[in-house]
């Protein structure tokens, strides 16, 4: 008879006990943890040190107001008759918080003083006599400001007078570590992950299970410019199997180290960090360890189309052609006909799809609102249950300007999107740039359970879609007149997702109401059939790497678009049914095609994937399981489904959308929607319309007049909820607030959510 090994004995019990595979070491830092360190404790530099130094002559700072030139290594600035403005550039995107000083090297030969615009923030100083160089020196410590603009610099005063500028240099501002080891969430380049952290010279020890054939997956970093070595030493002698020396403080070096020969119910692992430097610091990203059972649960897979209409798809019966790949993956799934979004637009909406909680409720209104502290996401309850979770999103609304970052092992946003892109092959696209920098992250841990959340903008405004697909839906030779005339209707209003106008100010602008309308639309277009190809791409990327009949895959859009069906375009100011339907299917393990019909909402997405993978709900969810549909069982909404859209704060009269002045609420109950105004005499709209969503899925004819019974029970009823969210909201705590960088605003610009850049100082 075969002697059996410790390993042996291991697997049974394992499988047996069916005890977690995964141990999350930084979730067990407090716990079970013990460090060794010197007393001293070292910091983060929170960003590279940046320099513009002009000797190259591409130009990335732009003149706002007066003319620029080079000189060899200068930039050289004139008003001509008005004080010269220079406005950052998009490109390489930065990230004002993390820097404490500007500095410009700068010599003038006139004028008074210089002044810098950050946001709301002017500084100023005294300028050097004339002819002689200094280092201008502008504290950034204090930067908050709510809606950060880009940098603007006014180098004189003097309308008459010239500027030469050296340098335009950044100091990084640098954390200090309040201990000599612990845990953090770090980020490199906008790719955030949790960290555990030590000085050198530490060491961490951990005793604590691993399983048969485990291996530990972490990335190794440094916080400063300082190599810094990080080990791993496992047993009771605390023998080293593995260090790695980590020199660039902007990157992640993602390491997989083999345990299986030190397979035990208890055992010591430790981490150790080493350098030369007294202030290197070490980090060890998401360190786990998994063993190599096979997963029982799928992994899932939710992909979020930013602004898709359902009815701009095959799927849902629309003609053209733009989404063969989703048309032919929905036969073999569950495809909801009449799914609504929680609000007609980003920030609301996915903060509802990840949290099952109405948009009412939660309360974003502002583009810095995050979601309450009590709120439960998605990531974090499947974080809990042992899935690796990710999320790499192109709106910066869909991720830490959020709140939603709560519950990601990796966080990946639009600046890490931006660098896999061009311009020249995406276009203003950037589902394929998602991919490029997520097939890495999927070869690496296909084989763990995951959790992959992945938002892109393809078909949102401004509509420049690849070449290959302009030129199959739209008309090339009018790009650059489409383009000109879009630059101008974005800055009509500050806010809308785009070019929220009227057919009026069109032709104000130069254009023609109805042939704009086409060529917007050619374009939305053409750029779903772009996101369509990427979505094809991911699910054949799962099927190479063998994981896709054991992943459950979710495929929703956030809202939709409005192409003057109520009078206005974009999005994120009504409630009609352009804005608030939505594309919804699932398909995976134990699902069964099936096209549904019952109205359905995003918040149930939440509890559904829940339940779908056993993992434990969290008390409140206002979404219901979808499972009983998924199945073809019975299934009762417990309440009618809703949709809200909060007044915007700084909304005033007569700034052409009048819905921002009042809280709007949607109520479908059955085959009827009722859409109830309560600050409808501000806003001057009607305070209760309803439609008859199957003779008028569109919300054209509205029937108020002919229904009074049905909008004098609707208005109670409307009300009651209205208060019941409330009260929840108080239990929830207030919504908290998220910086805007200059990183993030760019994006949110491009997107249209901005008008345009604010007025230079004078």
């Amino acid at each position: 008879m075969p002697a059996i090994t410790i390993a042996t004995i291991l697997t049974i019990v394992w499988a047996v006990s069916g005890a977690a595979q995964i141990f999350r070491l930084d979730d067990k830092f407090a716990s079970t943890a013990t460090v060794k360190s010197p007393p001293a404790v070292g910091s983060l530099r929170l960003a590279e040190p940046l320099t513009w130094d002009f000797n190259d002559q591409t130009i990335t700072w732009k003149a706002a107001r007066g003319r620029i030139g080079f000189k060899p290594g200068q930039l050289v600035v004139q008003g001509q008759g008005s004080t010269p403005v220079l406005v950052s550039p998009v490109n390489p995107p930065v990230d004002w918080s993390r820097y404490d000083w500007l500095v410009i090297r700068m010599i003038a030969d006139g004028g008074s003083e210089i002044k810098v615009k950050l946001g709301e923030t002017e500084m100023k100083e005294k300028l050097a006599p004339p002819m002689q160089w200094r280092d201008y020196r502008f504290s950034l410590k204090s930067e908050e400001a709510s809606f950060t603009r880009p940098l603007a610099i006014m180098p004189v005063d003097d309308g008459n007078a010239t500027a030469a500028i050296d340098s335009i240099s950044l100091v990084p501002r640098e954390s200090p570590f309040t201990a000599p080891a612990g845990v953090a969430n770090a980020g490199k380049r906008e790719d955030y992950r949790n960290v555990i952290y030590a000085r050198a010279g530490a060491s961490i020890t951990y005793e604590l299970p691993v399983p048969p054939g485990a291996v530990m997956r972490f990335a190794a970093g440094t916080a400063s410019a300082s190599p810094v070595t990080v080990k791993v030493l496992a047993g009771p002698g605390s023998k080293e199997i593995f260090s790695v020396t980590a020199r660039d403080p902007d990157a992640w070096q993602d390491m997989v180290v083999d345990l299986s020969q030190w397979a035990a119910p208890r055992q010591r692992i430790v981490l150790s960090a080493e350098s030369a430097a007294r202030d290197a610091v070490a980090f060890w990203a998401n360190p786990l360890i998994a063993g190599r059972a096979p997963a029982k649960r799928p992994n899932v897979l939710l992909y979020v189309v930013c602004t898709l209409r359902p009815d701009h798809t095959g799927l849902y019966g629309y003609g053209r052609g733009t989404t063969p790949f989703l048309d032919k993956f929905g036969q073999s799934a569950a495809v909801f006909e009449d799914a609504i979004a929680q609000a007609p637009w980003t920030k609301p909406s996915v903060a509802s799809l990840m949290t099952s909680l109405h948009a009412y409720t939660h309360g974003l209104a502002n583009d810095t609102d995050t979601i309450p502290a009590g709120a439960a996401t998605l990531a974090a309850q499947l974080r809990k249950s042992g899935y690796t979770t990710a999320s790499i999103v192109a709106n910066p609304f869909a991720g830490r300007m959020s709140g939603l970052h709560r519950g990601f092992d990796y966080m990946m946003e639009y600046p890490v999107v931006q660098r896999h892109r061009t311009d020249r092959a995406d276009r203003g696209t950037d589902s394929a740039a998602i991919n490029r920098a997520i097939f890495p992250w999927l070869d690496e841990h296909a084989s763990e359970p995951f959790f992959l959340y992945v938002q892109s903008t393809d078909p949102h405004a401004p509509y420049r879609p690849p070449a290959e697909f302009e030129a199959k839906f739209a008309a090339p030779a009018e790009t650059s007149l489409m383009d000109a005339l879009y630059a101008k209707l974005r800055d009509i209003r500050a806010y809308g997702g785009g070019a929220t106008v009227t057919r009026d100010e069109i032709r104000k602008a130069g254009g023609d109401p109805e042939k704009f309308i086409r060529q917007a639309t050619d374009r939305y277009d053409a750029e779903i059939a772009h996101n369509d190809r990427s979505i094809e791409a991911m699910i054949d990327r799962l099927g190479k790497l063998g994981v896709l009949d054991s992943t459950l895959v979710v495929i929703a859009s956030d809202h939709g678009e409005e192409f003057w069906e109520h009078g206005l375009g974009a999005h994120g100011h009504s409630l009609y049914s352009e804005l608030i339907r939505s594309v919804l299917l699932m398909r995976g393990p134990g699902i069964a095609a099936r096209r549904v019909s019952e109205p359905v909402q995003l918040i149930d997405i939440m509890p559904s994937i829940l339940e779908l993978t056993g993992t434990p709900a969290p008390a409140l969810l206002h979404g219901q399981s979808l499972v009983p549909l998924l199945r073809g069982q019975p299934f009762r909404r417990a309440a009618p489904v809703f949709s809200s859209k909060l007044a915007l704060p700084r909304a005033k009269p007569g700034g052409g959308v009048p819905e921002n002045l009042t809280d709007t609420v949607a109520m479908i109950d059955g085959g009827m929607k009722v859409i109830f105004r309560p600050g409808a005499a501000r806003a001057g709209l009607a305070e209760i319309e309803v439609y008859d969503r199957r003779a008028d899925p569109g919300d054209r004819n509205n029937l108020f007049a002919k229904s009074p019974v049905l909008a004098a029970k609707a208005r109670p009823a409307i009300s009651k909820w209205i208060e019941s969210q409330r009260a929840l909201r108080k239990q929830l705590g207030p919504a908290g607030k998220s910086r805007i960088d200059s990183t993030n605003l760019e994006r949110l610009r491009s997107l249209g959510y901005l008008g345009g850049q604010t007025p230079p100082s004078k």
